[in-house]
């Protein structure tokens, strides 16, 4: 029996909202395999990070007025 090319099962929980946008997103990118997405996504997707202390010191003061 040939061996499994992955063999180190990743488990993660979501919500049921998470979910129907995961499916979302999965049906415009066009198609059905989630294990396939999530793959796709975590090794080639980005995550974009702004660090803008600017605009959070404006939020912070904007709620104290």
């Amino acid at each position: 029996m040939a061996k499994r090319k992955r063999d180190v099962p990743v488990l993660f929980w979501v919500s049921a909202e998470e979910l129907e946008l995961i499916h979302q997103k999965m049906q415009q990118y066009g198609t059905e395999n989630l294990s396939a997405y999530l793959r796709k996504m975590a090794l080639d997707g980005y995550v974009v990070k702004l660090e803008l202390p600017e605009l959070k010191e404006l939020v912070s003061l904007m709620r104290r007025s």
